[in-house]
């Protein structure tokens, strides 16, 4: 069985656990469209996973063009945390094991490496899996930003200054409690 065709048995069983356990509720109450969202993009995911493996063009560049829309927040998005759909689909253990399995096969290491699009669609299924990230999956570290440029370094004070003595620290105290809100007696009835 080649890559793909593995790849979408095991989102099948997936989508169908999500199905299973959507109806009964696992996602909570209201969360019809939480399930929705997640068997769509998993669907959607084996789609563009044949696509690669299929030999996919790379992507044309298209221009960029200036967009006036407002920015609006989706109406429902698929949790970030690792491993979240674990707890509300506990048969999604056995799918993340047989995904470990299948990024473990030299064919799917290859297609890896020669294709970055196969890791950006397999990373937030890992995520959500709770996998640890292969080696052929992890991204290389950030670089962190440049130095001061030259030109604030040249225009600083060459003489070093005295720093002044810290202030010596005091111990803390302890707060002051408020006193009686009322001085008097309420007045009496008559």
């Amino acid at each position: 069985m080649d890559v793909a065709a593995r790849f979408a048995a095991l989102i099948e069983t997936l989508c169908g656990a999500v199905a299973a356990r959507g109806a009964k509720g696992a996602f909570g109450a209201a969360n019809g469209a939480l399930v929705v969202l997640l068997w769509s993009r998993l669907r959607r995911a084996v789609r563009r996973f044949a696509i690669l493996v299929a030999g996919a063009p790379p992507p044309r560049r298209r221009a960029s063009r200036p967009r006036h829309r407002a920015a609006r927040t989706p109406a429902v998005a698929l949790p970030r945390r690792a491993a979240w759909l674990l707890a509300p689909v506990p048969e999604a253990s056995a799918v993340a094991g047989r995904l470990r399995d299948l990024l473990e096969t030299p064919e799917a290491r290859a297609l890896i490496a020669s294709e970055p699009r196969a890791g950006r669609l397999l990373r937030p299924l890992c995520r959500a899996l709770g996998l640890r990230l292969p080696a052929c999956l992890r991204l290389p570290p950030r670089s962190r930003p440049a130095v001061a440029p030259a030109k604030a370094r040249a225009a600083a004070p060459t003489t070093a200054t005295p720093h002044p003595a810290p202030a010596p620290r005091l111990s803390p105290r302890r707060p002051v409690r408020p006193g009686p809100l009322h001085t008097r007696a309420p007045p009496v009835p008559s």
